[in-house]
């Protein structure tokens, strides 16, 4: 923002920050986020990448509607002079300006996205930043990190290297206060300011659209700002009411990253979460997240798809990739199944392959959520109807989720069972419901610590109820002797039911030494 020759005619340059004023020249790889925005190879703007396949950056940037056909964007980027190891260059698949921004008046929603064509790989000297979370705040004093290629002063040389220069975050009343004093007052909804009243440092021509990153006390860089623009480059404002108009100066003035956090993460999740409406209608397919075990899944991500079968059928999932973000409860990252009624069937993260799960409806949702630390290159499954009658043995190949009455059994039953079996049922019963098994085969080994409650001999077993709606029953043989296994029926008693029983039937948990069927509620 310049004023020419006194003239009171504000004039609007859309590369006002080109250059970082009274900064430092910075370690090569020290800001891996930084990318350059170069047209025809020509280094105009910055940028901060936030994804392998999305960068932030100002709106007045990319204002040229032309621009797209000669935009990439250069990550891991030091010396504009020459190519260095490590550089990654890719174009610009589409542009997301941020709907609220005016060209006229420039200062306000100065913020716009990158969809890249491809995807960057992650090293050491291309690293996304993180955003903010939700309603994050740096106060006041905070000190604060801009970086750039511009202007090393008003009207100076351009660098050929990145610079960076650390900023305290203005409060609001100060930043008001300061922007009241030019010639025409500026609209503040989603700026923030940073800068030292007497001047001396500054962002500036060049520098639009790179990144002010604020380091969290964990030691997390975040981007808190976008590089928008400034009366002057490294003025000061401190008497700025006994100065003529064209000399006044302003603080840095930043495009505020959490007054436009919903609209960043919506679009990132509406452009990436793939497939139409979220929903996968036909009897078999594939579902693969983000797109290719190469690529990295975003931060703040919120995917749902519905996987829908043929009435009557079940749904057989099965991964062949699984790369999430590994926590013990998954409380960060997590890819959760959800089945019948909106029933939670599983939340699975970190690196092992979830078994393949059999689920006893014909429909299914997913849900996948990431917050804003780690990442990791998502996940790959298929999907397949089956028909009902694969119940009988059908956890003895997957994780077996069923909300039905029906018969199961052992593998291969009544032929012997195979050595190293393992047997996974979940019985789901309606609401206010119970759960009831009842064995009608029954051949499993004798112990020598065979007990009432152990389900292990060929004695048949009394019948087995549940103190609540869900029953997990396991089956496991070692590699010693097999024999024929067994054969139950489950059925669904109403709670009230459950008093007369209870005292009989208590929970039941096997302790067979070689093979076991265990039954947990």
């Amino acid at each position: 923002l310049k004023y020419l020759n006194g003239n009171e005619t504000m004039i609007y340059y859309f590369n006002l920050f080109t250059r970082i004023v009274g900064g430092n020249q910075v370690k090569r790889g020290s800001h891996p986020w930084q990318v350059s925005l170069k047209r025809r190879q020509k280094h105009f703007c910055g940028g901060t990448l936030v994804s392998a396949q999305w960068v932030v950056t100002a709106a007045h940037c990319i204002l040229d509607r032309n621009l797209l056909q000669y935009l990439k964007v250069t990550a891991g980027e030091h010396d504009l002079r020459i190519r260095e190891n490590g550089e990654q260059t890719l174009p610009v698949k589409y542009v997301i300006k941020h709907p609220n921004f005016d060209p006229r008046r420039p200062m306000n929603y100065d913020v716009a996205l990158l969809k890249l064509d491809g995807a960057f790989n992650f090293s050491a000297s291309v690293l996304p930043a993180c955003l903010p979370d939700p309603g994050e705040k740096f106060e006041a004093g905070y000190i604060c990190t801009a970086c750039g290629w511009g202007r090393l002063n008003e009207n100076g040389i351009l660098p050929q290297v990145l610079y960076e220069v650390n900023l305290p975050i203005l409060n609001s009343k100060e930043c008001s206060r300061a922007l009241s004093t030019l010639k025409k007052p500026i609209q503040d909804d989603t700026i923030i300011c940073a800068g030292f009243p007497d001047g001396g440092k500054d962002a500036c021509q060049g520098d639009s659209g790179g990144p002010l990153l604020c380091r969290r006390r964990h030691g997390a860089w975040t981007l808190a700002g976008v590089i928008s623009w400034g009366m002057g480059c490294a003025r000061g404002w401190v008497n700025n009411e006994k100065k003529q108009h064209y000399r006044r100066g302003s603080p840095g003035i930043f495009t505020d990253l959490s007054a436009v956090l919903s609209w960043i993460q919506e679009n990132m999740s509406t452009a990436f979460c793939s497939t139409p409406d979220g929903k996968l209608p036909n009897s078999e397919g594939e579902l693969r997240f983000p797109g290719s075990p190469e690529h990295f899944y975003q931060n703040h991500q919120l995917c749902v798809w519905t996987l829908f079968v043929p009435e009557g059928n079940y749904i057989l999932l099965r991964f062949s990739h699984f790369d999430i973000e590994p926590e013990t409860f998954c409380d960060y990252d997590s890819l959760s199944v959800y089945s019948k009624d909106d029933r939670l069937v599983g939340k699975f993260c970190g690196r092992d392959l979830p078994l393949p799960i059999l689920i006893g409806s014909n429909s299914v949702r997913l849900k996948f959520v990431s917050d804003n630390k780690d990442y990791g290159t998502g996940f790959s499954m298929t999907y397949r109807a089956l028909a009902s009658d694969i119940l009988l043995d059908s956890g003895c190949e997957s994780l077996a989720v069923l909300f039905e009455e029906g018969v199961l059994q052992s593998m291969h039953y009544p032929e012997h069972y195979s050595n190293l079996a393992g047997c996974q049922w979940v019985v789901c019963a309606p609401e206010d419901h119970v759960i009831k098994l009842e064995y009608t085969e029954y051949w499993l080994p004798p112990t020598e610590r065979e007990n009432h409650v152990k389900s292990c001999g060929f004695a048949l077993p009394a019948p087995v109820l549940s103190s609540s709606g869900m029953m997990l029953i396991v089956f496991h043989s070692d590699e010693t002797e097999t024999f024929g296994g067994f054969r139950a029926t489950i059925s669904f008693q109403t709670a009230p039911d459950l008093n007369l029983h209870l005292h009989s039937h208590f929970s039941v948990t096997a302790n067979c030494i070689s093979t076991e069927l265990c039954l947990h509620q």
